[in-house]
């Protein structure tokens, strides 16, 4: 993915009560990730990157599954206080870049090609 595609339909931003911040490409990624514990918990926040509100459930309690769904809420400007406050917490000097951004560059950083350990001992050798 590079700064001109668009991001995968059902991209969401989920921060946690730190402001830190997981980027996935689907909310099954999403749903597989968390724990219906923390979900349950209220640990989490969960916005689209146009500021669409996410909710964020764990319907059977703390072991069951997680649910993302779509509401028709939107909080743009509390989505982007959350992605720069997220910057200045956890990326110290650097410029906070804007919601769609962010979630982009999370996106490359993941799917970004990585050697493999076996490659890297092989190097040493």
């Amino acid at each position: 993915m590079n700064g001109t595609e668009p991001l995968p339909p059902e991209t969401a931003l989920i921060f946690d009560r730190d402001d830190w911040l997981s980027v996935y490409a689907s909310f099954a990624h999403a749903t597989n990730d968390l724990e219906a514990i923390d979900v349950a918990d209220g640990e989490y926040t969960a916005y689209a990157p146009d500021g669409r509100v996410l909710a964020l459930t764990a319907p059977d309690g703390w072991e069951g599954p997680v649910v993302l769904a779509r509401t028709e809420e939107f909080d743009a400007a509390g989505l982007e206080r959350r992605v720069t406050r997220s910057w200045q917490r956890h990326q110290p000097g650097h410029p906070p870049l804007g919601p769609s951004e962010t979630a982009r560059r999370a996106l490359d950083e993941e799917n970004r090609p990585r050697e493999g350990w076996i490659a890297r001992l092989l190097k040493r050798s």
